[in-house]
């Protein structure tokens, strides 16, 4: 087997880890954190039989894993919880919490970069959150899943402001039985190839059921607008004004309401505005049922995707993720096998495959492309939803297409598992197929194919508190993909 690897590379890696495994650690006190903080250091590095990332190396890390190998990370992370969750800690109305992780890796292109970093101030069942985090949208299984449709943990975090609920807050009227979260966010599309660009963002669900209920429902929605910017590429093009798209304050309740302007153009935006909304509008209508048992708790759910109108209203079912999740009681005993989680995806029907602007129900919805942004839903070279709805640049050549995402209909099967293995070893389980049929506008001549998978075992190393060897080994088959087998190692300590 050819490989792209330098042995060179391999003593740096090796060295890093000896390194953060010894120097750090081995015979120096370990440092005393206050209540309620936390730290992290972690350093490790990535090898393959070729010049990629395996996908799911990569995929729903939150931007922070390079493209390429192989690759060196050192990464570190303090944060800060918030007091009421300290059983030892007094519990004022007014809390707060805060976090920050810095990623450097190690490649042709060097990476330095902060995928989080946020402050968090809470009053009550209310939070007010600033910078960017880790945050998923959707309902589903936030452990082992394959990835939300809309919001994932794919793509570097959006940096934004946010007020929300804590979590479901039970609404006493109901004695308990009805609970909600909801949040409300504005954010920026920072260092991309848009200027200016902006995020809106809210979500509403229901939770019906008590707390302590064997059998609760789930009921809710999110929707997210990419708006405003400008850019060079949209200079001279019938889609922008100059350049720029519509970022004015006084369209704002239009784009928080998801209304259509009121004339087909104006001074301050085009015909394209006029026609469908301002900016590149999506989201998710999801609902789940929950059922405890005294062996587990298994949830059942579906995310149905929206990008317009027709979606909005169901002429693209049944596109969505399906999933059925169960994981043992908080409180048992670990075992071998801990979580299960099976998933289904299809983008096929998006509404048709014809396109009628006259139409109420207009067709080809072309999910996470928009004809304004030229990267559509991305941030930083990275799909914010579904990681299964890949830009070309991931792509094999005879994959490619004239769009940023250029497959964008297929159909996905995914298994995740986790477990422990003895008293030290713990493990998790990925292995996906997905049938691939490009774009309506650009179809594959026949589906292409992708298995992808992977493996990772974490042990605590003996006679060291809290360190732990971290190992993963990935590949990937198929026809939508480069063929890779790849792997990760690294120590990673935590306090």
């Amino acid at each position: 087997m050819n490989s792209l690897i330098d042995p060179r590379s391999v003593l740096r890696l090796c060295w890093l880890i000896t390194a953060m495994g010894t120097i750090p650690f081995k015979g120096l006190a370990q440092p005393r954190l206050p209540s309620g903080w936390n730290a992290q250091l972690e350093g490790g590095g990535w090898l393959a039989t070729g010049p990629v990332q395996a996908f799911w190396l990569q995929a729903n890390q939150y931007g922070s894993v390079p493209p390429t190998v192989p690759a060196a990370t050192l990464r570190a992370d303090v944060w800060k919880t918030y007091s009421r969750w300290d059983t030892m800690a007094p519990r004022g109305r007014f809390d707060w919490c805060m976090g920050i992780q810095g990623v450097g890796n190690a490649t042709p292109n060097p990476q330095l970069i902060l995928p989080v970093l946020y402050g968090k101030l809470c009053w009550k069942a209310l939070e007010l959150s600033a910078g960017r985090w880790r945050q998923l949208t959707g309902l589903g299984d936030s452990t082992l899943s394959s990835g939300f449709i809309n919001g994932s943990n794919n793509a570097l975090p959006i940096p934004k402001i946010q007020l929300a609920t804590l979590g479901y807050v039970p609404l006493g009227f109901t004695k308990n039985w009805l609970a909600v979260n909801a949040g409300y966010s504005h954010g920026w599309f920072m260092n991309t190839y848009i200027q200016g660009a902006y995020l809106h963002q809210k979500y509403l669900y229901l939770r019906m059921g008590k707390p302590t209920s064997r059998l609760k429902g789930y009921l809710g929605i999110n929707h997210e607008v990419q708006w405003g910017g400008q850019a060079d590429y949209l200079k001279g093009s019938p889609v922008a004004i100059d350049g720029k798209l519509p970022s004015s304050v006084s369209y704002y309740p239009d784009i928080v309401l998801g209304l259509r302007p009121r004339a087909w153009s104006a001074p301050g935006y085009t015909s394209f505005d006029g026609a469908y909304w301002f900016g590149n509008g999506l989201g998710s209508a999801d609902i789940g049922i929950e059922l405890t048992t005294p062996t587990g708790t298994w949830l059942l759910y579906h995310q149905h995707i929206y990008e317009d109108y027709s979606g909005l209203v169901g002429q693209n079912l049944p596109d969505g993720l399906t999933g059925l999740s169960w994981h043992r009681p908080v409180d048992a005993p670990r075992s071998w096998l801990n979580r299960v989680v099976v998933e289904y995806l299809s983008t096929l029907d998006q509404s048709g495959a014809s396109f009628d602007l006259n139409s109420a129900f207009q067709g080809e919805d072309n999910y996470f492309n928009h004809g304004q942004y030229r990267e559509g839903w991305s941030y930083q070279g990275r799909t914010i939803g579904t990681p299964f709805i890949l830009p070309q640049a991931n792509l094999q050549t005879g994959a490619k297409g004239g769009q940023f995402f250029p497959n964008n209909r297929l159909t996905m099967g995914y298994l995740g598992a986790s477990g422990q293995v003895g008293k030290g070893v713990d493990w998790f389980f990925r292995l996906s197929y997905s049938q691939n049929y490009g774009t309506y506008s650009n179809p594959y001549p026949t589906p292409f194919g992708q298995v992808s998978a992977l493996v990772n075992g974490q042990w605590q190393v003996p006679n060291v508190s809290n360190l732990r060897l971290v190992a993963s080994v990935a590949m990937d088959q198929g026809e939508l993909l480069p063929n890779t087998v790849g792997g990760f190692i690294g120590l990673r300590k935590n306090w």
